[in-house]
């Protein structure tokens, strides 16, 4: 995913004022994101029972193939499209397309089809219009939740957890080798369609117009796939206990703790892989419940 990292300016700035107010913030969304997407996954799941339907499984070279079609087809973009708000428009139909395939499937699971599709038409309608920190965040939500519950449920979780170190590695080599992951994630902050969770200084933050986010700023960009890859994880546990679901999720939250501790003790600001710990930490967690 472009933004598969909290991203932050390479050079040296200021550091970060108030960082546990920020963390906090940061892990109410991540949890935020992971308990909605719990809770469907839950539900989806005992419907099927009930109607007595089997999700059929993703063998796992198709989803590599996919996603790699999809980072590749954003990196062309980045890298070969030079006409700036032409960019700009693509970056930005990438994301209303993930967001709305994503809250729809969500939001259907709670509420009539034709609700749903009406409450996601209003929310991408206001971003369009007027994008800030918060409808920023709400689509994102919605977004990544919808998608991580349903997909999770397709996947096994010794796959997820194949998944989960191959894309921790490529995360590694993308931040800290190639670097494209940044250049990826700086063009879509640019352009105003960042498939990430912003995450404000304080809450009054939220109110602020999606402009006011910039690379290196006082905002901190935690990466879609970030956040995803524990969802999946979690999901993918459903079918087995919601209660290993949620230790995975317990663990994937203290892998984000270490991963923004060691951000925000550098003291020269530079983007980190955030996967790797999260991974880690969810691993383990998964370790455990095999144990339970």
């Amino acid at each position: 995913m472009p933004a598969d990292n909290e991203t932050k300016e390479q050079a040296e700035i200021k550091s970060i004022q108030n960082p546990w107010r920020i963390f906090a913030i940061e892990a109410f969304l991540f949890c935020l994101t992971l308990g909605l997407g719990i809770t469907t996954a839950f539900r989806i799941n005992e419907i099927f029972k009930i109607e007595k339907i089997t999700l059929p499984q993703i063998p796992f070279w198709k989803f590599i193939f996919y996603f790699l079609l999809a980072t590749l087809f954003i990196f062309l973009i980045s890298r070969f499209l030079k006409f700036k708000k032409g960019k700009g428009i693509l970056f930005k139909i990438i994301f209303v397309l993930a967001v709305f395939w994503g809250g729809i499937l969500l939001l259907s699971v709670w509420i009539p089809d034709l609700f749903a599709l009406i409450l996601m038409t209003i929310l991408v309608f206001w971003w369009w219009k007027k994008p800030s920190v918060l409808n920023q965040n709400i689509l994102i939500i919605l977004g990544i939740a919808g998608v991580g519950s349903v997909l999770g449920l397709s996947l096994e979780p010794l796959m997820v957890v194949i998944l989960l170190i191959i894309f921790s590695i490529y995360d590694f080599i993308a931040v800290y080798k190639t670097k494209h992951m940044i250049k990826m994630a700086k063009e879509m902050i640019e352009a105003g369609a960042i498939l990430a969770l912003v995450v404000p200084p304080n809450i009054s933050g939220l109110r602020e117009s999606l402009e006011e986010v910039k690379p290196g700023g006082k905002f901190l960009i935690l990466g879609g796939g970030d956040v995803v890859f524990p969802l999946l994880f979690s999901a993918s546990l459903i079918p087995f206990g919601i209660l290993k679901s949620a230790i995975v999720a317990s663990f994937a939250l203290i892998g984000l703790f270490v991963g923004f501790y060691f951000f925000a003790k550098q003291k020269v600001r530079q983007p980190i892989p955030a996967l790797p710990p999260i991974a880690f930490f969810s691993i383990i967690g998964f370790l455990i419940t095999k144990l339970i």
